[in-house]
């Protein structure tokens, strides 16, 4: 309780013109923020120019002299001059714990120059303890020279620890030779279905393992203690931060929910995480309501609830329909056109994906489907018809890049939400989106106008670590549709962009609301916990391209500082 000071109107009093607020008794505010571009996502009061937070929630909104009104000797006042603030991020589809090693290892996303790769990859080398081995990725060599690195190349740089490194669609890696020798890898080596080990002219390993063939190195890894994988995680939330993420939906395996577990009860989570898991089997769902029950126990006994509002909760199941467009494994109705009698698969059949969504709805975990083309779209939207029930979150299709037109609708009638990604549409152009799919189909793809338009609820992400984390950079491809490569002849298929505030809607109150925090997130509302975002400067209405010039410059959640801009 704070000390009042002569012509300071008190939260109690409510009486502040035109302002939202919420009482709190004999409280002045903690925190304001006054001369902002503050784009609340709230429909009663969409934008305003300042806002006031106390005990970590939005205790009211208004002009710069009602919430100005509102302080007290003690509390901090941030001029944001003007600059941009939206809610905090809220990112509907991402990976944080399977980019862990772009963070704490190498991240070469989107640097189209190998110069620069191998530059990057040295840098790491030298801030790496001894006998660590060197992880990430990212690279993707269409960008550049056109060709596939070599072992040589990482040699030159690297030549006495492990160096594996993803590429951009997690489909191969590049290694150098210690790794290739830590291995066993030979021109001869066994691999799975599917994989390869590339050889060079001479006829030896290449560097590049595609596939199930980098299992040849990845089984020798040294496996991370709790410690150690915790850590690197928790450097992975402070990322997160630095672009403005404030809440995830994340999905990895089931065990990665209990590092995240462990990090609420140290009280070092400074991001809130929807988490699935990756299961078709009917039974290990049902057992994996013991893990739920765990996690909220850890969560509740942790007593950061209180200060910080929800932090985690194991909340949904993931399975995966089909692979991708650019290795032509994700499922079509009809052929690709630049591979005549060939329109993929599905990677499991319908009645499989039903029994997996019956057992997750029934026991209270909604159900994600990865579904990218138009064949599978349909499939997974089958099976949610005959095997979804009740449940408090809506069940929902990631990616779906490619979809009939008479399937949008059946979005809207079953209640499932269109999960997807914008830059997964401008990583696209110019390179194999027309030689997949055809002119014809063309407008079928990456329809972000055609589902609002009918209804459907539309929540973006990023899927990252396949491509950038950045809401800033999704919502520009959002809203231009351009290549961010310069690929292409200006925006593809402008008729399925959405405006600055669908898309950053879809980036905010749409990704709290597939959680059960909707009410408590996603908005600058009064009574919200106070998460939210600090643009280093302003956003033009209408939005132009000077988006891609703005960083986040500070990030807040429930009202407390974790992350501003050095």
């Amino acid at each position: 309780m704070k000390n009042e000071y002569p012509g300071k109107l008190l939260l109690t009093s409510c009486l502040v013109a035109f302002v939202s607020t919420v009482c709190s008794a004999n409280a002045a505010a903690d925190l304001i923020i006054v001369n902002g571009d503050v784009r609340t996502v709230d429909l009663k009061k969409p934008k305003v120019q300042a806002f006031a937070i106390d005990d970590g929630k939005f205790a009211a909104i208004g002009s710069n002299d009602e919430i100005r009104a509102l302080a007290d000797s003690e509390t901090k006042i941030i001029d944001a001059g003007g600059k941009t603030v939206t809610p905090g991020f809220i990112d509907g589809h991402t990976h944080l714990t399977s980019g862990t090693d772009m963070v704490v290892g190498v991240d070469l996303s989107y640097i189209p120059d190998k110069k620069t790769w191998l530059e990057k990859i040295k840098e790491a080398d030298a801030r790496l303890p001894k006998g660590a081995w060197l992880t990430g990725g990212g690279w993707d060599y269409t960008l550049g020279e056109g060709k596939l690195p070599t072992k040589e190349d990482l040699d030159a740089v690297v030549p006495d620890r492990v160096v594996i490194l993803r590429d951009i669609d997690f489909h191969s890696v590049w290694v150098n030779s210690k790794a290739l020798e830590v291995g066993a890898v030979t021109a001869k080596s066994k691999v799975k279905e599917g994989g390869q080990v590339l050889l060079n002219d001479k006829g030896e390993p290449s560097g590049i393992l595609l596939e199930g063939a980098g299992d040849l190195v990845e089984k020798h890894r040294p496996v991370a203690t709790d410690s150690e994988r915790r850590e690197g995680l928790l450097e992975t939330l402070k990322f997160a931060n630095s672009v403005g993420i404030t809440a995830v939906n994340d999905m990895s395996d089931l065990g990665a929910v209990h590092d995240y577990a462990a990090l609420v009860a140290d009280k070092k989570m400074s991001l809130r995480v929807w988490y699935g898991f990756f299961e078709g089997d009917p039974k290990k769902i049902a057992a994996a309501v013991a893990d739920r029950d765990t996690v909220d126990k850890i969560s509740a006994d942790s007593g950061e609830q209180e200060k910080k509002g929800p932090l985690l909760k194991l909340g949904y199941t993931k399975s995966v329909m089909d692979g991708v467009l650019s290795t032509r494994t994700a499922y079509l109705h009809e052929d690709y056109s630049d591979q005549k009698g060939w329109k993929g698969k599905p990677f499991e059949t319908k009645e499989q994906l039903a029994a997996a969504i019956r057992a997750s709805n029934e026991n209270g975990f909604p159900t994600a489907v990865h579904a990218i083309g138009d064949g599978s779209v349909g499939l997974v939207l089958d099976a949610f018809a005959e095997a979804s029930v009740a449940r408090a979150q809506p069940n929902r299709i990631e990616h779906i890049e490619v979809v009939e037109t008479s399937d949008i609708k059946r979005f809207k009638d079953l209640g499932v939400v269109a999960s997807m990604q914008p830059n997964h549409a401008t990583g696209t152009i110019g390179k194999y989106i027309t030689e997949r799919i055809g002119e014809n189909r063309e407008p079928r793809a990456y329809v972000w106008h055609s589902m609002l338009q009918a209804g459907v609820p539309l929540v973006f992400g990023s899927d990252w670590p396949t491509s950038p984390l950045s809401p800033l950079t999704q919502i520009n491809d959002a809203v231009f549709r351009e290549s961010p490569f310069g690929l292409g002849n200006g925006s593809w298929h402008p008729e399925q962009a959405v405006s600055f505030d669908q898309a950053l809607f879809s980036y905010t109150q749409a990704g709290a609301n597939m959680t059960p925090w909707g009410d408590q997130i996603g908005s600058i509302s009064v009574g919200k916990w106070a998460d939210f975002v600090i643009v280093d400067g302003t956003l033009p209405d209408p939005l132009d391209r000077s988006i891609r010039q703005r960083k986040v410059e500070a990030t807040y959640l429930a009202g407390k500082e974790v992350y501003r801009k050095p």
